[in-house]
């Protein structure tokens, strides 16, 4: 800091925007977590920099400092490196703070009614403490968005998406004896995942946690705190997401790291996140497809059936939204999302998919599985594109060259990284 850079003194009566005790010209000091809180009574647009309950607790594991914004949130991108982060979710477990999510608490006597007609799949048999992965559509039989359901009660449920549907949530709930709220700002949320998960939270105290099965969850105590956990998650492996109060989330954290350091538990960060969720073969909103409401030309919308999700939509309800359209729109989708393996041993850049030197499709994420050791993506193909003799136009830089090649590509029908033990019950507690 150079005096021309330094602020104004103080007046004795001025309150700093430090606490007391901390020297700014001391480059060692301890930086004051006030520094990412918002004064009280700030609005929320005045922020120029989001912050999640995690914040502090995963700057202290970045030694690149590299980050990258998710829901407006800035989130770590790597924390160390993104190859040493891949071998221990392959390897061992990871740790990752998702509070970005956006996360809805649905609770009322009518709550079970409107969630019925809301979502495609059929919630009759839902249980308490299970979850769901559903889709919404407009009336035209479009995806809204998609995201995971719980049922935590008899009159209360939260739903987590990808993307913001509050005011289109709450126009649907009208008439109903329902209530729908934002609960962002008051539940914090991690991902453990990885073949050491169960093991690192039975360290961590939480007796049991092995015999809890897929898409179910509990409540339990880490550090002395209550959390619920749920056996959920993108990485296509063993993994359990945190949901707990935002006070307590960066304990829980720290108790956690501490618990599973000794075992190969690293923290990681976002483009670890997107990695996985591409082996797992994971569609996500706003990436690999746009909402009805966020896709500015309508033919760039999706139907369930081009998301690979028809299996979730349940024509023996009565009624829900969009039914009546996906029920003509079901013999013919105009194309589908497909995952591609790309030949060639090196990363490399692509977008168009093209057949017979024609483009039929978009790859719309893509990326370099090391367990694969290719390049993977996920992709839309018109519904008339065959399934063989597919080629992407790729970029590949050598230095400060530039090749460009056409490598060929098919189209592979289960996910990239799909082992046993993510659907084993009891789960395995060793790798």
């Amino acid at each position: 800091m150079t005096p021309d850079t330094m602020a104004p003194p103080l007046r004795d009566d001025e309150a700093g925007p430090l606490r007391s005790g901390i020297d700014p010209m001391d480059e060692h000091a301890s930086v004051d977590p006030a520094l990412f809180e918002p004064p009280a009574g700030e609005p929320p647009f005045a922020r120029t920099v989001l912050t999640t309950p995690l914040h502090l607790a995963v700057a202290a594991e970045s030694r690149v400092n590299r980050w990258t914004r998710w829901n407006g949130f800035t989130v770590a991108s790597v924390l160390t490196d993104l190859d040493d982060e891949y071998r221990a979710l392959r390897g061992a477990a990871t740790l990752a703070d998702i509070s970005p999510l956006a996360k809805y608490r649905i609770a009322g006597r009518d709550a079970h009614v409107y969630l019925d007609r809301l979502v495609t799949r059929d919630l009759g048999a839902f249980a308490v403490d299970s979850a769901l992965h559903v889709h919404f559509c407009e009336e035209h039989g479009l995806v809204l968005g998609d995201g995971l359901l719980f049922r935590l009660g008899d009159d209360e449920y939260r739903l987590v998406t990808e993307e913001t549907h509050l005011a289109w949530l709450m126009d649907s709930a009208i008439g109903l004896r329902v209530r729908v709220e934002d609960v962002g700002d008051t539940l914090a949320a991690m991902s453990l995942q990885g073949p050491l998960a169960a093991f690192c939270l039975a360290e961590a105290g939480l007796a049991g946690i092995e015999h809890l099965a897929p898409m179910t969850g509990c409540w339990a105590a880490a550090a002395g705190m209550p959390v619920y956990v749920s056996r959920t998650g993108t990485s296509g492996d063993l993994g359990y997401e945190i949901w707990v109060d935002p006070d307590d989330a960066p304990h829980v954290w720290r108790y956690l790291t501490d618990v599973g350091a000794p075992f190969g538990l690293r923290a990681s960060g976002f483009h670890l996140r997107e990695l996985a969720r591409l082996e797992a073969g994971f569609a996500r909103a706003g990436r690999d497809y746009l909402g009805a409401f966020a896709a500015i030309d309508p033919a760039h919308a999706r139907t369930p059936f081009e998301l690979g999700a028809g299996h979730n939509i349940a024509f023996d309800k009565p009624f829900f939204n969009g039914r009546a359209a996906l029920a003509r729109l079901a013999a013919v989708p105009a194309r589908r999302l497909v995952r591609l393996a790309v030949e060639g041993l090196e990363p490399a850049r692509f977008t168009a998919v093209h057949a017979n030197g024609r483009q039929v499709g978009i790859a719309t994420t893509t990326g370099f599985s090391p367990a694969l050791g290719q390049n993977i993506a996920l992709a839309t193909l018109d519904a008339g594109a065959p399934m063989a003799g597919l080629a992407v136009d790729a970029e590949i830089r050598d230095e400060l060259a530039l090749r460009r090649v056409s490598l060929p590509a098919r189209v592979v029908g289960e996910p990239f990284w799909a082992p046993a033990r993510r659907r084993a019950v009891p789960a395995p507690l060793t790798a």
